[in-house]
């Protein structure tokens, strides 16, 4: 995978997720915007070699974690961990579900953001909620509430599914940049 062009989308996808928010979002109690990087993620997923998927949501699972600190569960900054072992749980469960669908349909991508988002979200969810548990030494998040926050994601994944139509055009058609089928020394990789 050419990690440049990956840089370079992840970059855009993080600055759409940061700008767009007052123009896509949907006004509601706690507002409703499309996770960018979540679609890039299941996208990497759906087409680049095993090894690579671990490490592209990771990464993006870390990027998702430095963006609460616009937007984040705690006002006193990022907690570093939770997005990114839930990007990872997404990495594993894209690989297992990622040999049913056909790979370069649009309407495999928007399945697939939704159906790995659901894992994504639950082991985030699950961390923030365990790190208020009284035998772990982590400080409880103020002000959260497991069920809500379930619902807004669950929310944010119909309207990232959404989202992933038109940004899954554009992502299929930068296939060749990305070049999936080579590994380190021009081989085949699938």
């Amino acid at each position: 995978m050419n990690w440049l062009v990956f840089a370079i989308l992840a970059y855009l996808c993080l600055l759409l997720q940061v700008g767009l928010t007052s123009l896509l979002g949907i006004p509601d109690a706690q507002g409703v915007s499309p996770d960018f990087l979540l679609i890039l993620a299941v996208y990497i997923g759906l087409l680049a070699p095993t090894k690579t998927v671990a490490w592209g949501m990771l990464t993006l699972g870390i990027l998702a974690n430095l963006l609460h600190i616009i937007t984040g569960p705690t006002s006193s900054g990022p907690i570093l961990g939770p997005e990114a072992l839930g990007y990872l749980a997404g990495a594993f469960a894209v690989l297992q579900l990622r040999t049913l669908v056909f790979r370069e349909s649009v309407l495999s991508l928007v399945i697939m953001v939704f159906v790995v988002g659901i894992f994504i979200q639950l082991v985030t969810v699950a961390l923030y909620t365990g790190r208020g548990l009284p035998f772990l030494l982590g400080q409880p998040v103020p002000n959260w509430n497991a069920p809500d926050e379930l619902v807004h994601r669950f929310l944010v994944l119909l309207y990232s599914a959404a989202v992933a139509i038109p940004l899954g055009f554009v992502l299929i058609r930068l296939k060749p940049a990305f070049n999936f089928t080579a590994g380190p020394r021009g081989e085949r990789v699938f």
